[in-house]
C-alpha cells in the first residue's frame, strides 16, 4: 500500500508539472468485473488527485461484462467530473455523447492497442463518428503507422515504455515518433510505466522488464520532450 501511495504521489508531482494537453492512464476493464459504483468512484478520485485526466479503457470485444461494467464506469465518471475514452470502437456511438467521454478538437478521442491490420476501416469509421484517432500501432513503427491508409491517424501512441536488458530507458523511439508526426503537425502520445511483467504460457510470453528507476527517468524524459499527450501503462 505504501508503494502504491508513493507511485500516486510521484505521478502527482510529475504530472502536475508536465505541460501535456492531457495525461491518461491505461485501464484494463477485464480486471474489474466485480466492481460496483463505489469502487469506480474510489479509483477515479485517486486518479484525479494524481492529476490524471482520463482512463483509457481497454476491453475485449464481446466480453460478457462490458455493458454492466461500462455503465458503472461512466456513471461514476459523470458524477466525479472525470473523463474516459475507449480503445475499442464498437461502443463509441453509445457513449461518445456522455459528459464523461474525453473529447479533443470537437470529436471523441479514440485509441487502440495494436490492430494495424484493420487500418483500412478507419477512414469510414472517422467519417461516421467524427472521432480523433490516436492508435497504438507500435508493431509497424512510426513512419509506417503514420502513413497507413494515406495517413488516417490524427496522432500516434507508442507502447514502448520499458528499457531493454540492463540498459536505461532512452527516448530514441519517442524521437522517431516526434520527428515523423511533427512533419504533419500531429500529436504524439508518449508512454510511461512503473513496471512490466507477463506470464502467459499460452502465448509463449514470460518475461520481466528492468524497472528499477524507469518510472522516475521516464517522467524526466516526458518533462524534456513535452509531448501533447501522456499515457500511463497501466492503472
Amino acid at each position: 500500500m505504501r508503494f502504491v501511495r508513493l507511485l500516486l504521489y510521484t505521478a502527482w508531482l510529475t504530472a502536475s508539472h508536465v505541460q501535456a494537453a492531457a495525461v491518461f492512464a491505461h485501464f484494463i476493464v477485464g480486471n474489474v468485473p466485480t466492481w460496483g459504483l463505489p469502487d469506480w468512484k474510489h479509483d477515479i478520485r485517486l486518479a484525479t488527485k494524481a492529476h490524471i485526466d482520463a482512463f483509457a479503457l481497454n476491453m475485449a470485444y464481446g466480453w460478457y461484462a462490458n455493458e454492466d461494467t461500462l455503465a458503472l464506469a461512466f456513471q461514476a465518471a459523470e458524477q466525479e467530473n472525470f473523463q474516459l475514452f475507449f480503445l475499442l470502437i464498437s461502443l463509441i456511438k453509445r457513449y461518445s455523447s456522455s459528459s464523461a467521454y474525453f473529447q479533443h478538437k470537437g470529436g471523441p478521442f479514440v485509441s487502440t492497442f495494436e490492430g494495424p491490420g484493420n487500418a483500412g476501416d478507419w477512414n469510414n469509421i472517422k467519417a461516421q463518428r467524427g472521432c480523433f484517432f490516436v492508435p497504438d500501432w507500435s508493431s509497424l513503427g512510426a513512419i509506417p503507422a503514420a502513413d497507413a491508409t494515406d495517413g488516417v491517424v490524427d496522432g500516434l501512441f507508442n507502447w514502448a515504455s520499458w528499457p531493454w536488458g540492463n540498459k536505461n530507458m532512452t527516448t530514441f523511439i519517442d524521437a522517431s515518433y516526434l520527428q515523423t508526426l511533427n512533419e504533419t503537425g500531429k500529436p504524439y502520445m508518449m508512454p510511461v510505466s512503473p513496471w512490466f511483467y507477463t506470464n502467459m504460457p499460452g502465448y509463449d510470453k514470460n518475461w520481466l522488464w528492468r524497472d528499477d528507476d524507469t518510472w522516475y527517468q521516464r517522467w524526466q524524459q516526458i518533462w524534456y520532450l513535452q509531448p501533447e499527450f501522456v499515457q500511463i501503462i497501466s492503472w
